[in-house]
């Protein structure tokens, strides 16, 4: 069923987070893996997957520079931080996704947190491709929700490459308006044999090939 509006930041933590239980990929180490409290709904797929892998104090991070101000880990834990970048307005911006956490700081433990960040971005990475319309309402970028009366509502135009199985690419553009999309698809058509156009208004999609 075709979701009515964004998914959130948080929702995208719970359900990447799902899917790592589901794998059984979620170490045992972990005290816990929370959501944001601060969610904002994901309106295109052209954002950044950012994270940060340290140590900290049990008291909250004390951090300067982005590092953990301790001549020793005792009392320490392991965090790893999830968040998306994107910009708007010429700004650049962040959202928090989500954060797990570890009361262990030994060597050992790192190395395992390391492989759930790696984990993460795999299973982002593919879930985002798997449902690009899920993440496609054609705003300007994460966090922009249109103005829609109706409330959120899917905009604009995407246009995608056709490989050579047959299949649409993975990456792709997102356009404001057709004018800018026929005009992504003539200079893909240079490289490319064939390239999808799909209003996301409508849900309409065309193919051009090269030469027709």
């Amino acid at each position: 069923m075709a979701r009515k509006r964004p998914m959130t930041t948080e929702e995208l933590f719970n359900r990447i987070n799902g899917i790592l239980k589901e794998k059984g990929r979620l170490p045992d180490i972990l005290d816990y893996g929370l959501a944001t409290h601060s969610p904002v709904p994901i309106t295109n797929y052209e954002y950044g997957l950012k994270n940060k892998l340290d140590y900290g104090g049990n008291e909250g991070r004390t951090t300067s520079g982005g590092r953990w101000l301790c001549a020793d880990r005792s009392g320490a834990e392991t965090y790893l931080d999830m968040w998306i970048e994107y910009t708007a307005d010429g700004k650049r911006c962040v959202s928090g996704l989500g954060t797990f956490k570890t009361l262990r700081t030994d060597d050992k433990a790192m190395h395992i947190m390391a492989a759930l960040l790696a984990d993460f971005i795999i299973e982002e990475y593919a879930y985002v491709n798997a449902n690009l319309d899920d993440f496609t309402w054609g705003a300007r970028h994460p966090g922009d929700v249109g103005s829609a009366p109706t409330g959120v509502e899917r905009r604009g135009v995407d246009v995608h490459v056709i490989e050579e199985s047959g299949e649409k690419s993975k990456w792709g553009y997102s356009c404001g308006t057709m004018k800018a999309a026929l005009k992504r698809k003539d200079e893909l058509l240079m490289k490319y044999n064939k390239v999808i156009v799909r209003d996301n208004a409508t849900r309409k999609e065309r193919i051009y090939e090269n030469g027709g």
